[in-house]
């Protein structure tokens, strides 16, 4: 129970502790693709061993996101997300060590903390914000998600420059903003009344997580697959832009500029669409909307990559952007309270980011076996299709 005299934080101060964590949740990824290519030739990966380095956090995501769920029921949310944060803080950091084996074991503990963290935020808003507020406050932390991958794009490449020309030590920097978001995060638990991180969340008391994860339930299935889906063509998009206007003579910083607009236009995505659905209540035409114009992004890179590759990469930046922040709206949405909404959320995270895990290796896969990207980027193209039919198949008001 929260002690006399000791009052939650107002609903500001959350918002900026969630965006705050939002933002450490891409970097450890985001930050990989602008040096692919050095770290390819650096340790000898192939195109496939490159795609599993960038899809091994999302592995993370699917694995451990069901865990964050009984660990918040168990400890509190706001001990989870900051252990969270500290895990994630010492994987990227780790990544300084450089080597094959060592690289992938900090991004392997990286991904872990960014799994956890990220599987309880749909909770939080569930359990503080009213429904009508729910997409756009989603939006806001989503904003958070989507300026970490930005940054990590924009400023990586110059942070390798910057530190002797080694990509290691430029992954490495990373973990600043998460030790950052810890002593926020920590700071809105004593605002709650539940001290440093050691009981529960902002104004939410630990309680056993009730059932499991609704395997049975048709809407939880439809959000599960497009949930995996979208972050499919997302991570496939943002491993692998970058690196493929290299192999066609960009400098690292010019891909690496590409990829930063990439993830400036989901911001514009995750900052409005998720307003204009509260407006209008239904979330399938801001779902259509999204898939759609990643969709055609994505079939303009394969048929003519050249044409006009800023304007298709802001495209595809909207469209990935949007179809996200539905994607966390629906985990809102679909749930009845905030434990339905964690466990939908495992649910989700679990068979969907395992799914979406296959996009980048695949690419890279599809790269090494026919030496273009035109053959992958079509197959993108067509699991674009297949998310638009699942998104647009869920309707407001059914609740797992």
């Amino acid at each position: 129970m929260r002690p006399p005299g000791r009052r939650p934080p107002g609903g500001g101060t959350l918002v900026a502790a969630l965006i705050m964590v939002a933002l450490n949740l891409r970097p450890a990824i985001a930050s990989v693709p602008p040096v692919l290519p050095d770290i390819q030739r650096d340790l000898g990966l192939s195109g496939a061993a490159a795609g599993a380095l960038v899809a091994l956090p999302v592995v993370c995501l699917g694995l451990f996101a069901p865990v964050a769920a009984r660990l918040a029921g168990r400890f509190g949310v706001d001990r989870v997300v900051a252990w969270a944060l500290v895990v994630l803080g010492a994987g990227t950091l780790a990544r300084a060590v450089g080597g094959a084996v060592g690289l992938f074991a900090a991004t392997f503990l990286a991904g872990v903390g960014l799994a956890v963290g990220g599987a309880l935020l749909p909770g939080i808003v569930k359990a503080h914000f009213p429904a009508d507020r729910a997409a756009t406050v989603t939006g806001l932390y989503t904003t958070g998600l989507t300026g970490g991958a930005l940054l990590a794009a924009a400023l990586t490449v110059p942070l390798r420059n910057l530190l002797g020309g080694s990509w290691a030590p430029a992954l490495a920097v990373w973990a600043l903003p998460a030790a950052a978001a810890l002593a926020v995060w920590r700071q809105v638990a004593v605002l709650a009344g539940s001290g440093p991180p050691t009981g529960p969340g902002p104004s939410e008391e630990a309680s056993p997580p009730r059932g499991g994860a609704p395997w049975r339930s048709g809407l939880a299935w439809r959000v599960t697959l497009y949930t995996g889906l979208q972050s499919l063509l997302f991570y496939a998009s943002l491993t692998w832009l970058a690196p493929l206007y290299q192999a066609r003579g960009w400098s690292p910083e010019r891909a690496g500029a590409l990829l930063a607009v990439f993830s400036l236009t989901q911001l514009v995505a995750t900052l409005g669409l998720p307003v204009l659905a509260d407006r209008t209540g239904d979330r399938r035409p801001w779902i259509a909307l999204s898939v759609s114009a990643c969709t055609a992004g994505l079939l303009a890179v394969a048929v003519a990559p050249l044409a006009a590759p800023w304007l298709v990469a802001a495209v595809i930046g909207f469209g990935t952007g949007g179809q996200f922040a539905m994607a966390l709206t629906l985990l809102v949405d679909a749930a009845a309270d905030p434990a339905a909404s964690r466990r939908l959320s495992g649910m989700a995270f679990l068979v969907g980011y395992l799914l979406a895990a296959a996009g980048p290796a695949a690419v890279g896969g599809l790269y090494d076996a026919t030496g273009g990207f035109t053959a992958a980027f079509l197959g993108l193209t067509g699991i674009g299709v297949v998310t638009l039919a699942f998104g647009v198949s869920v309707r407001r008001g059914a609740v797992v």
